[in-house]
């Protein structure tokens, strides 16, 4: 007999996540509905296969995989080929969910499947939930996205400054990520998560938006890829993501023919051009102020239209020349950071 398609498969990258794992997994078996979750070892060095393994067999609704380890992109190119859920969501597994929150998004995508009206992709809230301060900050949609409906582009509103369509908020269709052809992520490396988005964004027509708080992303955990100073340690992986991010589409073309489309991205690569530029300027030897300028040029090689447009977002403004502009980018930086709590 064929097992009936889960609505979601939630998809558990982990490397060496024995202390959080199981916290995470449980937070979305807690959740009621039709789901898999998918637990993609990355070569772990600690007990996190093991733990994993334990908590299949306890609920059969969890599936392990094991890989050598190829960082987050080499895990979900992995798992996109793997998922047997109608929508891909991933959970980091220092992360954890509101079950309440995901049997609603469960159930309305249920109604969406049986009415067959599946959007591309649906956003919800996600929660900064920073660990050295135990404070937390909400990103909701509200006021940009219509709410409970399924819209398209066009409807969307005027977006505030955090409102940025990040990983943590979207649940693709598994066969939108196939069918477009998805450029494999690049493996080995950090970061890549915002490529997932930028590659998938181009190929969305149809957006759902419920404002629930669903994910609960853990910040300030020693040694996690977005400390800062792993984020200096490891700039040019962010480098590298960014460069290819700069390349992907042709945003001009693009901005001609779906304008908040567009803006969806270039907000979004913004905000990419913003951490490389401050993290840099946090450096602050020769070599990183040149590596600036490099990422600044190669963006105006590519597309003078671009770098107009980026040069009058925060990207911009934080892009200064002098020792006492690039100072006070990072203190105006750190302020914000204070402020939305995401790192």
């Amino acid at each position: 007999m064929e097992t009936p398609q889960p609505i979601v498969t939630f998809v558990v990258p982990s490397y060496n996540a024995a202390d959080y794992l199981e916290r995470s997994v449980s937070s979305i078996l807690a959740a009621p509905g039709d789901f898999e979750v998918l637990i993609v070892d990355d070569g772990s060095q600690d007990d996190t296969l093991a733990l994993a393994r334990r908590l299949a067999e306890q609920d059969g609704r969890v599936r392990v995989i094991a890989q050598s380890n190829a960082n987050w992109g080499g895990v979900v190119n992995h798992a996109i080929s793997l998922a047997r859920g109608t929508y891909f969501k991933i959970v980091d597994a220092d992360d954890h969910v509101d079950p309440e929150a995901v049997g609603q998004v469960l159930a309305r995508l249920t109604e969406q499947r049986d009415r067959g009206e599946l959007p591309d992709l649906v956003v919800t809230n996600y929660v900064y939930d920073r660990v050295s301060d135990q404070s937390q900050h909400t990103i909701s949609y509200r006021g940009y996205f219509p709410e409970g409906r399924v819209a398209a582009w066009k409807d969307l509103g005027r977006p505030n400054t955090d409102q940025i369509i990040m990983v943590h908020a979207s649940w693709f269709r598994t066969e939108l990520l196939r069918d477009v052809a998805l450029v494999q992520l690049p493996e080995g490396i950090s970061y890549t998560d915002s490529l997932l988005v930028l590659q998938s964004v181009p190929y969305v027509r149809t957006v759902l938006y419920l404002d629930l708080d669903v994910y609960y992303y853990l910040i300030g955990r020693v040694g996690q890829s977005v400390d800062v100073e792993m984020v200096v340690k490891n700039i040019d992986q962010q480098l590298y993501v960014t460069e290819r991010a700069i390349e992907l589409v042709d945003y001009e073309e693009l901005h001609k023919k779906e304008p908040r489309q567009a803006q969806v991205m270039l907000r979004y690569l913004s905000c990419m051009m913003s951490i490389c530029t401050i993290y840099l300027f946090m450096d602050g030897s020769p070599g990183a102020i040149e590596k600036n300028r490099q990422i600044w040029a190669r963006m105006r090689q590519i597309s003078p239209w671009l770098t107009r447009k980026i040069s009058w977002t925060k990207a911009g403004l934080a892009n200064r020349h002098t020792r006492a502009g690039r100072w006070t980018a990072v203190q105006v930086y750190g302020i914000v950071q204070n402020i939305f709590k995401f790192a």
